[in-house]
């Protein structure tokens, strides 16, 4: 009787906890929607450093997120995997396929997969920064 009320309590404290608070860097999106803070903290940390878009990989017709090119390469330009997409349409988070090809909205899967390939989600605070720098008019 005490191992059940003992597995019965551990249950209920394991159900009933709060969700593990995010991390600092997940804590810093929530006050940015600046595309620099995204540059640094998005883009360099999960995209360039995978060596996914970057360098030879961007040259074999990759998307080019390193930091000088990744603006250009982003904003206002069509979608080479998805016709009908903007990578970025400044003002509407909702036809831009960065947000697609990162999970935070429905549309056509990355061929490759989601993106980060090969690494974590992003947490949902980077993800509100971007859509909040894409609704406020995706500026550099």
């Amino acid at each position: 009787m005490t191992k059940l009320i003992a597995a019965l309590a551990l249950a209920f404290v394991a159900c009933t906890s709060p969700e593990d608070p995010p991390s600092p860097e997940c804590q810093a999106a929530e006050s940015h929607s600046d595309f620099a803070w995204i540059q640094t903290n998005v883009f360099d940390t999960s995209c360039v450093l995978s060596g996914c878009h970057m360098g030879l990989a961007a040259n074999a017709g990759h998307l080019d997120l390193e930091d000088g090119t990744a603006y250009n390469e982003l904003v206002a330009q069509p979608s080479q995997v998805q016709q009908g997409w903007y990578r970025v349409k400044a003002g509407d988070p909702s036809m831009s396929y960065l947000m697609v090809a990162l999970g935070d909205i429905a549309g056509p899967t990355p061929p490759d997969g989601p993106m980060p390939l090969d690494n974590p989600s992003l947490c949902s605070e980077k993800l509100d920064a971007i859509t909040r720098w894409i609704a406020a008019g995706a500026t550099e």
